[in-house]
């Protein structure tokens, strides 16, 4: 295919809507941003060669915070369900059951376009701690078979696994694909889609064959089951980038991966030099963080409320949630901060804040708490006619400590945060709750 004859059809005007839309001014001719952790150029060779003999496994929980919610509540396995919702039909889909999908429901739709197209849907809030907490006891038991620094979580349902260490070749590679499969559905009773291949990007797009419940096996010599799919299903390829491939002649990643190399370079920049060696399985780059261990800068966690509060009881209570919420993330990493704040919004879509040193680093729900609380109180008080919708807190300057930090608390009243942590991942986030005393 000669791509380079089309590539007259681009120009940066091609870009810019000539309508008269409102919006027409802000859109412009930009180069695709990567995002999480796309591919760098640096991690791509020239060739394959350097991934010949290594075997990643992408991992895919199949509509997972549906599935969660299936699995605790039976009455709703078999029907149609979404999450993200709230009361009175607001909000959006952050995902949707497999039942919901066939009438068209997908993610980021309103729930009121969902229940249009699935009058029975079944809408419920996202519990963004349950669904990490089952995450992080898949990712603890995988962690039994490899090594730490194989493991790499990709997103809140999905993580991918450098298994070249125990496995020598695709039979005992499919075979520990199959393990870990087994021991998802043992240990948390949840179905998970898998792609294996030997390269991460071609090993994300083989997830998506065989979903749900699926594995899917893409070797070098059958690599033309990806050149067949469309330029769409690539990773880092959206409508916007389609559209100007669609405009070169390419429509199939094989197209792509064979398209002229200094055409692409001239529209796309390095990012389309990256696309194109995706496409030929050029992919090299390996678990993100496995050469050196990365500290968190800072933790944040917002929660917007389905109705607005001013109660002062309820504002602590949910400040006292996520100070727990957040707490339980640094203890995972074994870190503490120096600093914590709180911000809130308002009805009225304002926003307020402050931030606050404490006395000494810590990860202990009751010292954040009352420091958050003490922050709250200097802020505009809510009341009946201003009221909160979103509630949020951060901390920063954080400092990776040892897995007990018995200095931080009074010897004489010990608190086994980690062991409580522990039975919340295990049991869920209300099986035991922190008194954390009058603030």
């Amino acid at each position: 295919m000669n791509t380079a004859k089309n590539t007259g059809k681009i120009s940066s005007s091609y870009f810019i809507p000539r309508d008269n839309r409102p919006s027409a001014h802000i859109f412009k001719r930009i180069r695709m941003m990567p995002l999480y952790s796309f591919p760098h150029h640096k991690d791509l060779g020239n060739t394959d060669k350097a991934n010949r003999n290594k075997y990643f496994i992408h991992l895919d929980l199949d509509a997972f915070f549906a599935q969660v919610e299936q699995r605790d509540n039976p009455k709703l396995r078999g029907k149609p369900v979404s999450v993200g919702g709230g009361e009175g039909n607001k909000g959006i889909v952050m995902t949707a059951s497999y039942e919901a999908r066939k009438f068209g429901v997908d993610i980021g739709m309103s729930v009121v376009d969902a229940k249009r197209l699935c009058p029975e849907l079944i809408s419920l809030p996202c519990y963004g701690t349950k669904y990490e907490a089952v995450l992080q006891s898949i990712l603890y038991e995988i962690s039994k078979l490899l090594p730490e620094d194989c493991i790499e979580q990709y997103s809140v349902d999905e993580c991918f696994l450098d298994i070249t260490p125990i496995a020598a070749d695709y039979f005992k590679a499919a075979k520990l694909a199959w393990q870990i499969k087994k021991l998802i559905r043992e240990k948390e009773n949840l179905t998970a889609s898998i792609g294996l291949s030997f390269n991460k990007s071609y090993a994300k797009m083989a997830t998506k064959f065989n979903k749900p419940d699926g594995l899917t096996i893409v070797r070098e010599e059958n690599r033309d089951m990806i050149y067949r799919q469309p330029v769409k299903k690539m990773w880092g390829v959206g409508h916007r980038m389609e559209i100007r491939m669609h405009s070169l002649g390419i429509r199939t990643i094989g197209e792509l991966a064979e398209s002229d190399f200094h055409a692409i370079h001239k529209e796309f920049g390095i990012n389309g030099v990256i696309l194109r060696k995706i496409a030929r399985g050029e992919d090299t780059s390996g678990i993100a963080g496995s050469d050196t261990q990365r500290i968190e800068k800072s933790f944040s966690h917002n929660h917007t409320l389905s109705n607005a509060i001013y109660e002062s009881s309820r504002a602590e209570a949910e400040i006292k949630r996520m100070t727990e919420y957040v707490c339980r993330r640094m203890r995972a990493k074994d870190l503490i901060a120096d600093h914590v704040g709180i911000s809130l919004r308002y009805e009225d879509l304002g926003y307020r804040g402050d931030k606050v040193r404490l006395c000494h680093a810590t990860n202990s729900e009751r010292e954040l708490f009352h420091n958050a609380m003490e922050i709250y109180r200097r802020l505009p008080q809510p009341s009946p006619l201003y009221k909160v919708r979103t509630f949020g807190i951060f901390v920063y300057d954080l400092f990776k400590v040892s897995a007990y930090n018995l200095d931080l608390f009074n010897r004489e009243h010990l608190i086994p945060y980690k062991q409580i942590d522990l039975l919340k991942d295990k049991y869920g986030e209300n099986i035991i709750r922190m008194g954390l005393g009058n603030s």
